[in-house]
Formats: C-alpha cells, structure tokens, sequence
C-alpha cells in the first residue's frame, strides 16, 4: 500500500529517476501516471538473485510494457539491467533527460498538470487507471459513465485558466 493508486487517490503522480531503480521502486513507477529519467537511470528486478519470488512488482507492469521485457527482466535478475534508452523504448518511462536537467523537467511536467481543473484532471486518470483491470468494451461502456457523471457534478462552468494561460505546445 505505497502508491497513490493503491490508496485511492487520484492526483497525477510524476516520478523522476535517476541512478538505479530496482525491486520496490517498481511500486511507484507502476502507480506513475508520467515517469521520466535521466540518462544514467538503470532498472533491474534483485529478487531471483536473493531466492525471493518476484511478483507485484512485475505483475504491476504488466499492460504498460510486453511481457517479454518483463520476465527477462525478473528472469535475468541483477545480471543485466535496462538502460535509459530502453526503458524508454519499451515505454516503462516516456522521456530522458540529462540529469542536471531532471528534476526541472519534472517540475515543468507537474506545473503544466497543476495548472488545470483538478476535478477533472483527477477524474481522468481514476477513468484510466480502472480501464486498466477491465475488459476493452467494459472500459469503454465505463468511458461514457465517468464522462456523463462529470457533467452533472460539475454543472455549468467558466473557461478553465487553463485554457487562458495555455502555452505554446512543444513536439516530444
């Protein structure tokens, strides 16, 4: 019971990594709604190397990155480790920076996310987060529910500065 998620509680979640992320990191980095490393960020799954089974951790991966990457990645213990660059191609994070640019770039991330409406920008991630342990056209049938339970607790609403104070957008 680390992670947000786990504790019901739906605030976007940026996680930045750098240097190694093994065993119990995998808690946060399951529960990230937007990870990022720096480019010396390694990631490896200790537990086969200390005889101990290795399950919610990777079983936390699954559907955000392939099956195969994770069980080579618990299978193969300490003796390899994934790189930044990888990790980056298998989606486990979705950017790198230098890390003397890291932990600004996290602040950016969280400061563009804090800059909107936090009902339904909580909202949407609890959506997303629960279409994960659901069927396809369940998640999608629950879609239009989220969508028709936000219209009727937020009622009629201003422009959200969000829209007032948008900044240019940038191509990642």
């Amino acid at each position: 019971f680390l992670g947000p998620k786990t504790n019901r509680v739906w605030k976007p979640f940026v996680v930045a990594i750098h240097g190694m992320a093994a065993g119990g990191a995998f808690y946060w980095l399951n529960e990230a709604d937007i990870a990022i490393c720096s480019s010396d960020a390694t990631f490896f799954d200790p537990h086969l190397k200390f005889g101990k089974l290795s399950s919610v951790e990777p079983i936390g991966m699954l559907g955000r990155i392939p099956y195969q990457e994770i069980s080579r990645m618990v299978l193969m213990a300490d003796e390899e480790r994934i790189s930044a660059k990888t990790a980056l191609r298998i989606s486990l994070i979705t950017e790198v920076v230098e890390r003397d640019a890291l932990w600004q770039r996290a602040h950016e991330i969280a400061v563009s996310i804090a800059a909107r409406d936090p009902v339904p920008t909580q909202g949407s991630i609890k959506a997303l987060w629960d279409a994960q342990s659901v069927p396809r056209e369940q998640a999608i049938a629950r879609a239009v529910q989220y969508v028709q339970v936000s219209k009727s607790s937020v009622g009629v609403r201003t422009a959200p500065k969000s829209i007032s104070q948008s900044r240019p957008w940038v191509l990642r």
